[in-house]
């Protein structure tokens, strides 16, 4: 006999464990039955052991799978690399900070993941799944991507699942079809609100999927105290500044303002070696994309 299953698609958390159990409970109350979790689970908002007390929470109680993501990748490479410098900047104290409030065991769990998987079910169609791409954790799956035709092409099922992108959609591509489930944590636009999908049968035909996007209100204020006594503001300054704008408005200045920076420092000062971007190059980028 075929089970009609609710499963919640949830990505790119970020660290925004204020955020996830919103959207936990939510699902929970829609009844969902299993939880799917495309990565990027730390790094950018503050307490991350508190994200992961959430994840292995719901490991024990629930039927949950998970893959890591490229923030994952990026902790995982830092410990196989312990001489990688990152400081307390803009530019890598997000991510220091991060690391030095992991625990060992959070570091093995993300090792024995994957960065795809596939799910199978009796009387359902299969699809894959991904944080970026099945091949690399980082590659983004947008129509600007010279790759997406061929992907999805070879794609041997009907349907892909991917985060990474933060954006909340589905696009088809004859007969097969690509779905980004949104950002949990640090949402793109929708005002900011937190983003999950839940997947269920349709009513016509059990046999195939159907997805509803959902974008929830949270206690962003409790996020934001969270960031002042986390000393995220001293140890990622504008990092952290602009993390607070996405959460706040659903508009995402992270990446512009990475690259003004490295070209006003490479500029000035004739080179540029990543992290070592002084703070007023990170000022004067904030200030131009988001002065008062």
């Amino acid at each position: 006999m075929v089970i009609d299953v609710k499963l919640a698609l949830m990505g790119d958390i970020h660290g925004n464990h204020i955020a996830l159990e919103t959207c936990i409970r939510d699902a929970l109350d829609r009844e969902a039955d299993e939880f799917l979790f495309l990565g990027d689970y730390i790094s950018d908002c503050p307490y991350p052991e508190r994200t992961m007390a959430v994840i292995y929470e719901m490991r024990r109680k629930y039927r949950c799978y998970f893959i890591r993501g490229n923030r994952e990748d990026y902790m995982l490479n830092h410990r196989r690399n312990p001489k990688e410098r990152w400081t307390y900047s803009s530019a890598s104290g997000s991510l220091l900070y991060t690391y030095e409030n992991l625990s060992a065991k959070d570091l093995d769990f993300y090792e024995n993941l994957d960065i795809q998987g596939f799910y199978q079910k009796e009387g359902y169609r299969p699809f894959r799944y991904c944080h970026g791409s099945l091949t690399s954790s980082r590659e983004l799956l947008l129509p600007d991507n010279p790759n997406m035709e061929m992907i999805m092409e070879n794609l041997d099922v009907d349907l892909l699942i991917s985060g990474h992108t933060h954006i909340q959609e589905s696009r088809s591509y004859g007969t097969k079809k690509l779905i980004h489930p949104g950002s949990v944590g640090v949402s793109w636009y929708h005002n900011g609100k937190a983003q999950y999908t839940m997947l269920h049968s349709t009513k016509d035909n059990v046999l195939e999927w159907e997805e509803e996007f959902l974008q929830l209100d949270y206690d962003i204020d409790r996020v934001k105290e969270e960031f002042q006594t986390s000393g995220l503001y001293q140890k990622a300054p504008f990092w952290a500044k602009l993390i607070v704008h996405t959460l706040e408005t659903g508009e995402d200045y992270t990446t512009p303002c990475l690259l003004l920076a490295t070209d006003l420092c490479r500029k000035t000062e004739g080179e540029v070696h990543w992290p070592d971007i002084p703070e007023k190059y990170w000022k004067m980028a904030y200030e131009y994309y988001l002065s008062e």
